[in-house]
């Protein structure tokens, strides 16, 4: 517990650093690292389970969909968010070095889905500062974080149901109520302390982040639950050994896959500005 509290603690002085001396530079740099290290643990995942994905072309698409996806952005608005998009439809091409071989589904076909479930999925974390203001990404961020604290900590003291013993056995519903509160707790406090400022998009009331934050919550605890499955299906506890307390950098990352894009979502159906 307390190398997870100290791994914690280093982690967020290392965020709110990154935001402060370098702003949005600073958050697309931090998302890269968190991508590239994510799914660097993620291909190592797939070969145990006997796939060969080709890491070297999946770190360049990472690289591409995030920092070329920022720098086109900035450049040109949000005609540049879709560079991302292009690099992936471009991956497909490489079928046809062998298009009636295995090479599909055992190289191609993982290293497809391995850079769509991380680095493109967190990509939207990246394009948020431009449109929304700079601490919405944060937001997001320390919701879907926390969401993991209020499962814990509920789940410890008073978790009985389990939530998905097949899958992840420690898991309740009770931690995942905490959770989803402790998410939509986190939003509402951000929301309130920035109001009215352009680090937050102006018509974002805290009101409007309590349900926004539930539901960045429910998506971070059913993204935990696909990771703990993928992990399963590799037959790792973790996905690595890089962070004290917590486990790999995937591990770090497993709550903001399906909840980084899912936030992105809302914003554009809520009209943020």
């Amino acid at each position: 517990m307390a190398a997870r509290i100290f791994s914690t603690i280093l982690l967020w002085a290392v965020a709110i650093a990154a935001v402060v001396f370098a702003g949005a530079l600073g958050l697309a740099l931090l998302v890269w690292a968190l991508a590239a290290g994510a799914l660097d643990e993620a291909l190592a995942a797939c070969r145990k389970m006997g796939f060969s994905p080709m890491s070297g072309i999946c770190q360049a698409a990472c690289a591409a969909i995030i920092l070329g996806g920022w720098c086109a952005a900035e450049k040109y608005g949000e005609i540049g968010i879709s560079i991302p998009l292009l690099v992936c439809a471009a991956v497909p091409v490489l079928l046809l070095k062998d298009p009636f071989g295995n090479f599909w589904n055992k190289s191609l076909l993982p290293s497809l889905l391995a850079v769509l479930a991380i680095p493109f999925a967190l990509q939207w974390l990246v394009f948020m500062p431009q449109k929304f203001g700079l601490m919405f990404p944060i937001m997001v961020l320390a919701a879907a974080k926390f969401s993991d604290v209020g499962a814990f900590v509920v789940g410890k003291g008073f978790g009985r149901r389990k939530l998905a013993p097949q899958t992840s056995p420690n898991k309740t519903w009770e931690g995942a109520i905490g959770g989803i509160f402790s998410a939509a707790a986190v939003a509402a406090a951000f929301a309130w302390g920035f109001h009215g400022t352009q680090l937050m998009p102006k018509n974002f009331l805290p009101t409007d982040a309590i349900a926004f934050g539930a539901a960045i919550g429910a998506c971070a605890i059913a993204s935990d639950l696909l990771e703990s499955a993928f992990k399963r299906r590799a037959r790792v506890k973790d996905s690595g050994k890089i962070i004290p307390g917590i486990g790999g950098i995937l591990d770090l990352a497993d709550s903001l896959l399906l909840s980084a894009p899912a936030a992105a979502a809302m914003a554009a159906v809520m009209n943020l500005d």
